[in-house]
């Protein structure tokens, strides 16, 4: 699962929670789009991205004083077997999707990252997802992103994280 929580002062853009919530949407279809050619949309009367009946993006936003916090959770490679035993966001008759299941062809093989975690198609998927949200994400709110890795030596791993910040265009 990959989550976006974009920090972002509405003045600078519109004063709209609905504009802001569906923007958020926007992004994640187009990333299905343009990414997966996977044709996604919005579900009349509900929030997030369904592909058919299956729910991909939640979309849940905080607001204060026109700042953003919190916003979508994208599944990319989620295991889904949880969802079984429950009803997801109150919704009956619908399911929740990943890009994965969506895809069909992203099956484990060789692993990456910690021991049994992740499998190297998987790492792809994240990878290609995560680039594809921050493109889409920068064009739909007209944003230039701008990239820096900073190391986190508190963490076991000494992988670099990217940060990203950005400035409108």
């Amino acid at each position: 699962m990959l989550v976006m929580y974009p920090i972002i002062n509405l003045r600078n853009h519109k004063m709209d929670l609905h504009w802001y919530l569906r923007a958020l949407e926007e992004v994640v279809i187009r990333v299905l789009s343009s990414t997966f050619s996977i044709k996604a949309s919005r579900l009349e009367g509900f929030t997030g991205v369904w592909v058919g009946d299956k729910k991909v993006a939640a979309v849940g936003i905080r607001v204060s004083q026109w700042i953003t916090y919190h916003g979508l959770a994208l599944n990319v490679n989620t295991d889904l077997t949880p969802f079984h035993s429950i009803v997801p966001c109150g919704i009956r008759n619908r399911q929740v999707g990943s890009i994965k299941g969506l895809l069909g062809e992203f099956q484990p093989s060789t692993g990456c990252g910690k021991a049994g975690v992740l499998h190297s198609n998987d790492c792809q998927l994240i990878d290609i997802t995560h680039s594809s949200l921050i493109k889409e994400f920068s064009e739909v709110f007209q944003l230039e992103i701008f990239h820096k890795t900073i190391p986190m030596p508190e963490f076991e791993d000494t992988t670099p994280r990217r940060s990203f910040t950005w400035k409108l265009t």
